[in-house]
């Protein structure tokens, strides 16, 4: 039925905005897909979801996520380690739970099959200073950097700021060995990088402990200093995700449809509730083939 056999992994990180999680399901819904959620530890009541062509898979073990926090990385080699047990894929994906596909499925797998598993990575902004602050340093107290509680959260990036300060006049720096790339976190990679990855799990944990959202810096910087090098390949087109003066991602609207499914990009983050045309105009966009 399909010109391409090959199974992928859709891995997703979700902790709120599930009406746009159940729109993402539906889109990636596919024979060819099994999809594993990752629910942070955090969410109280898990929804219902089904999938009537992918095996899908929610994962029994749950990460207490921190923004900025390694609880991140971790949450991503656990759904790493779920779905590679699980069978041998041809790409795994990593995608939030407000990720949406702007192509089809065929599209998605025919634009992989291309690429004779290369690692996909997409560029994000970054300058020597960041590097410096977010790896160099020991970036203490991020479990509670944006706790919910007030005071809690405050005195946690008092400290934290404290500590840099304290660093700075000190000079003290960590992993002065080790050349740094940063990337956008969301990735699309193939099986042997998978194995790769896993086998450096200890190291790159203890390594990438105390960072500040060392999720953007641990697949790029690991794998552009290991012999998977010259199999990375970067592609702006992996996904549309604008900021607009500030560290959260624009929210896509219904007025932002035409730029989205023009952009050529493969996916897009982020959706809301609050605006359902957008999601399902897309959604019967990429769906328009598959239904002819």
């Amino acid at each position: 039925m399909y010109n391409c056999p090959m199974k992928h992994a859709y891995l997703i990180i979700a902790h709120h905005e599930f009406d746009i999680l159940n729109k993402l399901i539906q889109a990636i819904d596919d024979e060819r897909n099994d999809i594993f959620i990752h629910f942070d530890k955090k969410v109280k009541n898990c929804p219902s979801l089904t999938a009537h062509y992918s095996n899908l898979y929610i994962l029994e073990k749950r990460i207490d996520i921190r923004w900025g926090h390694c609880s991140q990385i971790e949450a991503e080699y656990l759904l790493f380690e779920t779905a590679g047990i699980r069978d041998e894929y041809h790409y795994y994906h990593l995608l939030s739970g407000v990720h949406l596909p702007l192509k089809s499925q065929n599209d998605i797998h025919e634009y992989f099959l291309r690429l004779k598993n290369k690692v996909v990575l997409m560029h994000v902004p970054n300058s020597d200073y960041q590097t410096t602050l977010k790896i160099r340093r020991y970036n203490f107290f991020m479990k509670n950097f944006m706790h919910q509680v007030l005071f809690i959260r405050r005195l946690n990036q008092l400290l934290w700021r404290f500590s840099i300060c304290i660093q700075r006049e000190l000079r003290i720096f960590r992993n002065r060995n080790q050349q740094y790339v940063n990337a956008s976190n969301w990735v699309s990679v193939p099986h042997h990088c998978v194995t790769y990855l896993l086998q450096i799990k200890k190291d790159v944990l203890r390594k990438y402990r105390f960072t500040l959202c060392g999720d953007e810096f641990f697949i790029p910087s690991e794998l552009e200093n290991s012999y998977l090098k010259d199999r990375i390949y970067y592609d702006d087109r992996l996904l549309k995700c604008d900021f607009e003066g500030g560290a959260n991602p624009r929210v896509y609207t219904l007025a932002d449809y035409d730029e989205l499914v023009n952009s050529g990009c493969l996916f897009a983050r982020k959706f809301s509730h609050m605006d359902m045309d957008i999601v399902d105009k897309i959604l019967n966009h990429i769906l328009a083939d598959v239904k002819g």
